[in-house]
């Protein structure tokens, strides 16, 4: 029968040197904190968007300014797109029909038309589309149902504001 021979001091001493570095090692990596996930980078949008049509000046002037400005607020509230479209070429509602109807197709849930002739066009165009909501900002409906908001640039903006916020 073999003897064991017993540990000496130095061997005792590195036997409980390696049995604490590897007893702070585990207790290090289950302590250790997770980190935080990121915040996106980029908003996340709900599948819900909102179309301006306006004329070739864009979102430059009013009332096109003030439902633009009425939009974005809607938008980074409730997180909502947005979009608008220019109506190029000559600023007459036959034109600018082919416009809006590609808001249309393009399955906008609330269309704005903003201005004389973009709100010529959307009554003109207005029964190709019944599942969407439609706002004129600043023109004659001519006393089709479509949602008027009229006034100043302020009332403009609260007003079309609150309609895209309802989409959402």
């Amino acid at each position: 029968m073999r003897r064991f021979r017993a540990w000496t001091s130095k061997q005792q001493l590195l036997a409980a040197a390696v049995l604490l570095l590897a007893a702070g090692g585990v207790s290090t990596w289950l302590l250790w904190p997770t980190p935080k996930t990121a915040a996106p980078r980029e908003r996340q949008y709900r599948s819900t968007t909102a179309c301006l049509l306006t004329d070739d000046k864009g979102i430059s002037s009013d009332p096109a300014n003030a439902a633009w400005a009425g939009m974005q607020d809607a938008s980074t509230a409730t997180l909502i797109k947005v979009q608008y479209l220019s109506i190029a070429g000559p600023q007459t509602a036959a034109n600018g029909l082919s416009f809006f109807n590609s808001l249309g197709v393009q399955k906008c849930t609330v269309i704005v038309a903003a201005g004389p002739t973009p709100v010529a066009a959307m009554v003109e165009g207005y029964t190709q589309f019944p599942g969407i909501r439609l706002v004129a900002v600043a023109g004659d409906t001519k006393g089709t149902p479509i949602t008027a908001i009229d006034g100043s640039p302020a009332a403009i903006k609260s007003g079309v504001r609150t309609v895209v916020a309802a989409a959402a």
